[in-house]
Order: structure tokens, then C-alpha cells, then sequence
């Protein structure tokens, strides 16, 4: 099964979930202000070991998909900036 993103609204914000064989990782969302749209977090790298530790060897790529899938999905477009130790997803213009 490839990896999948599901993105839910709840008002100006929801959550996103990514989905692998490994397990499902949960996200938040919210819209942003200034240059930005969107901000999302997944959570510190440390909460990862603990919460997520089959996905750990592969965060950065999770997160970088993630933000992808986003702007694929809900922001064309859009850049997206990762912060891969904060666990931050930012999508911008």
C-alpha cells in the first residue's frame, strides 16, 4: 500500500493524517497569516521515537511528503518550508 495523506476541515483548521504500511502518523492544521496559508505540526522528533518509532528512520521524507501532498491536494501553487526537527510544515506563496 503506498503511503497516503488525508486531509479533514474543522473550520480555519483540521488535522492531517498520514497513512503507511508502518502505522498512521496524526497532524494538525490551521491557517496561517502574513505569507502564509497554512501552518501544520507532527511533533517534536523525540515524541516521534516514542509515539511513531517505525517511522522514525524516515521522517524526513514523511514530513517532506507530507507538505507535497498538501499543497498537491489543498494548495497549488504553493512552497511549502519543513522544519524537520520542530516537526513545522509551512506553506507559503
Amino acid at each position: 500500500m503506498p503511503p497516503q495523506v488525508t486531509i479533514t476541515t474543522d473550520g480555519r483548521s483540521g488535522s492531517v493524517i498520514y497513512t503507511a504500511e508502518g502505522g498512521r502518523i496524526s497532524g494538525w492544521w490551521e491557517f496561517g497569516g502574513g505569507d502564509a496559508l497554512v501552518i501544520a505540526n507532527f511533533g517534536i522528533a523525540e515524541e516521534w521515537r516514542r509515539v511513531y518509532p517505525w517511522a522514525v528512520a524516515e521522517r524526513s521524507a514523511i514530513l517532506h511528503f507530507i507538505a507535497q501532498e498538501m499543497i498537491r491536494q489543498k494548495a497549488a501553487g504553493y512552497r511549502a518550508s519543513v522544519d524537520e526537527e520542530s516537526g513545522w510544515i509551512e506553506l507559503y506563496r
